[in-house]
């Protein structure tokens, strides 16, 4: 075979590799991204651009977890402590779930999410780390298998772009944290009294069809 034979070669293995290493960085990206806003949290943009400072492939933003419950209060809803723990460890346990159902690989990359999950399980009261891993674990799987045509179209979309801002990830999979359940009416009217913008949204939204309901009758 004559060198340049085997330079072209080489050159299209490593384009090959490169790209499946962005392929399965993709899916991994979109499965944090996709589950997390299944669950309302509220998510930001979705990365696979090689991060050389962090040594990371891609990343999601998912903020800390009294930034999620900040903002679910904010729009009516209130949950115990706990809720919104298992929320934040399914989405991260999401992204090597994608890997495994969509692709049909076991996760190499994931250590920084293995350690975030572990902080996170140490948080939960009461502290039954094994059965309650176990459990989270088994809800991710079903809901990466449920929405698994979100987690792909999301992943095409980061392959195309390599970066993906919030509104278009929201717009993607037609879910954010605007899809949470209002089970807390006082404290959605008073935080819209108290000045803040995104409950006075939230509860004009609620009082329309309300007002369209005794128009009607």
């Amino acid at each position: 075979m004559k060198t340049t034979q085997r330079i072209a070669r080489a050159k299209r293995r490593k384009r090959t590799s490169a790209y499946e290493r962005r392929k399965r960085t993709a899916h991994h990206e979109a499965g944090h991204a996709v589950i997390g806003r299944v669950l309302a949290l509220p998510c930001g943009e979705a990365v696979i651009r090689r991060d050389y400072v962090s040594l990371s492939e891609g990343c999601c933003i998912t903020p800390e977890p009294y930034a999620c419950v900040w903002e679910w209060e904010r729009r009516g809803k209130v949950r115990d402590t706990n809720a919104v723990w298992h929320a934040r460890i399914i989405a991260f346990m999401a992204g090597a779930e994608a890997e495994d159902i969509c692709l049909g690989l076991r996760a190499a990359g994931d250590g920084d999410d293995r350690y975030q999950i572990e902080l996170m399980l140490g948080e939960l009261t009461p502290p039954d780390r094994e059965k309650c891993e176990a459990r989270l674990r088994s809800m991710t799987r079903m809901l990466v298998r449920r929405h698994r045509h979100l987690i792909e179209r999301v992943a095409r979309a980061l392959l195309a772009k390599r970066a993906l801002t919030t509104e278009e990830v929201n717009t993607l999979t037609g879910r954010s944290v605007a899809d949470v359940k209002v089970n807390a009416p006082a404290l959605l009217f008073m935080r819209a009294q108290s000045g803040d913008l995104v409950a006075k949204a939230r509860l004009a939204a609620l009082e329309r069809p309300l007002v369209e309901t005794i128009i009607k009758s």
